[in-house]
């Protein structure tokens, strides 16, 4: 039995450090390091658990017939990640990406489109392992293969969270846990972004659709979360319909890439663990801004006692046992 079962993106490629801002179209940017990473949003959040000592069983999309994506299979297995789903194909290409980063932005190139929007590229979910692990991860852009994995969780009694599903999609009412990033707003909602009374109304619908906990995240503005007003009340819970507040953890950004992927991680965690939302939610926002001082972020993430050496200098309780 695992503690967390993941699925979705497993990606190969490099991050590109650049001295000063993003160039303008027809400009010049100079690199100053040139990192291999191994990355995707199920990759970041199974590499921060296994971190922390959490049992992770990983699948999702092929792993590519190259020597860079075989690289990615065994650095994965090395962090004691159960790879055992994950398939070479042979003559597969893999997803491959560039991740170009400023420090205050990051731009990624990649091949997602074709991955999600073509053939599938990717075999299909384990049903025995999901319903052996305590707690269900999966990413949103699969289609009906997240859905199944989804419908999977919530008929074996399992917890599921995910990320940036949209409010009124069947993946939102199944979540126990759905963590709304800025660039899903950017894309999806974008008025929310400059508009505080649509922001306002985008997460009171959320949490009139979702039953579980609901995240906003936006970089340096403060953090949002609250449990669906259909919840149940429970002790260390945020009571449901309420939003409540939390203010992000300034740091010095090296590279951003990666912490979407390791705030879902930290909110796993603190499930495993039993804490409140406030615990659980503070802690993942520790670790998110750990994840964006050092690059390839999720590739070296904290342990314990960095995110609880970060807690403490910055005067944030701590949760119970860290």
């Amino acid at each position: 039995m695992s503690d967390v079962y993941c699925f979705g993106h497993v990606s190969t490629g490099v991050i590109l450090r650049l001295r000063d801002r993003f160039p303008a179209p027809d400009g010049y940017g100079e690199v100053v390091a040139t990192l291999e990473n191994h990355s995707g949003e199920a990759t970041g959040s199974a590499l921060v658990l296994a971190r922390f000592g959490a049992a992770v069983t990983l699948e999702g999309n092929w792993i590519g017939d190259t020597p860079p994506c075989r690289r990615t299979l065994e650095f994965l297995g090395s962090r004691g990640i159960d790879c055992s789903g994950l398939v070479v194909q042979p003559g597969y290409q893999g997803v491959n990406e560039i991740v170009v980063s400023d420090g205050d932005t990051r731009t990624v190139f990649g091949r997602y489109c074709d991955l999600l929007f073509t053939t599938p590229q990717w075999n299909p979910p384990s049903a025995e392992r999901i319903r052996a692990a305590r707690v269900v991860c999966v990413d949103p852009a699969f289609g009906d293969t997240t859905l199944f994995v989804a419908r999977t969780a919530k008929a074996a009694g399992k917890p599921l969270v995910t990320c940036d599903a949209l409010a009124d999609s069947e993946l939102a009412r199944l979540a126990d846990v759905v963590a709304v990033s800025g660039e899903m707003l950017a894309r999806e909602y974008p008025a929310a972004l400059t508009d505080p009374a649509a922001r306002e109304a985008l997460f009171a619908e959320y949490l009139e659709r979702c039953p579980g906990l609901v995240v906003f995240t936006a970089g340096s503005r403060p953090l949002w979360y609250g449990r669906g007003r259909a919840a149940v009340a429970q002790p260390g819970q945020a009571a449901p319909g309420a939003r409540c507040e939390l203010p992000p953890f300034p740091v010095e950004v090296v590279d951003s890439a990666g912490a979407g992927d390791s705030f879902r991680g930290g909110l796993i965690y603190g499930m495993l663990r039993g804490w409140s939302d406030e615990h659980t939610v503070r802690f993942a926002c520790a670790v998110a801004a750990l994840i964006c001082t050092t690059a390839p972020g999720c590739v070296n993430p904290p342990t314990l006692e960095q995110v609880r050496e970060f807690l403490a200098t910055r005067g944030a309780p701590l949760p119970p046992g860290l």
